[in-house]
């Protein structure tokens, strides 16, 4: 009886134990996070610059920022129409990853977006949004659907914001439905 009593503490702390091991042993996804980032958006200007895939680009910027935003166009592609204002409302469908491909926001849940199942976000194009995303939205046109890299500096910077660590390149699903311009213009 009394190695029973001593036999259930010892198979505690072994099963305590392993259970510990498994945890600090476990792969970080996070480690060295600002790195893999920077690693991450620097090898979109090596995709481009050997023409590994001829739809990725550099998005025109309108300011004189020295950091750069990769694009894709997915569907939609428009020749004719115009690109909203700073002062226009859009809505967007779009999905935010992280480049290890956790969602951290969307308002979309399927592969084409409908209005019956998802509501589209609506903002103004020159406020209440990040840089990036004032950037990208400046350049597209009404139906266009670009998947787009957007770099830390460009978005939460150095400190992040909720879900999103610092240092963070962001990856936008992002289908641009409909654009209105203020009365008057």
């Amino acid at each position: 009886m009394n190695k029973k009593i001593f036999l259930l503490p010892a198979l505690l702390l072994m099963l305590f134990a392993f259970f510990s091991c498994n945890e600090t042993n476990g792969v970080d996804e996070y480690a060295n996070w600002q790195n893999r980032n920077q690693t991450f958006i620097d090898s979109l200007q090596n995709v481009i610059d050997t023409k590994s895939n001829p739809n990725l680009f550099v998005v025109p910027l309108m300011s004189t920022t020295k950091y750069k935003i990769y694009a894709e166009k997915v569907a939609g592609y428009n020749e004719i129409g115009s690109r909203p204002l700073d002062t226009d409302t859009v809505q967007v469908y779009y999905r935010g990853k992280l480049i290890n491909g956790e969602v951290f926001d969307q308002c979309f849940t399927g592969v084409n977006p409908s209005p019956e199942f998802d509501v589209p976000f609506k903002t103004v194009v020159g406020s209440g949004v990040i840089t990036g995303w004032t950037e990208v939205l400046r350049q597209m046109k009404k139906g266009e659907r670009w998947i787009v890299y957007i770099p830390h500096q460009l978005a939460y910077g150095t400190a992040g914001s909720g879900k999103i660590l610092g240092y963070s390149t962001l990856i936008f699903d992002m289908n641009l439905v409909n654009i209105w311009s203020p009365k008057g213009k």
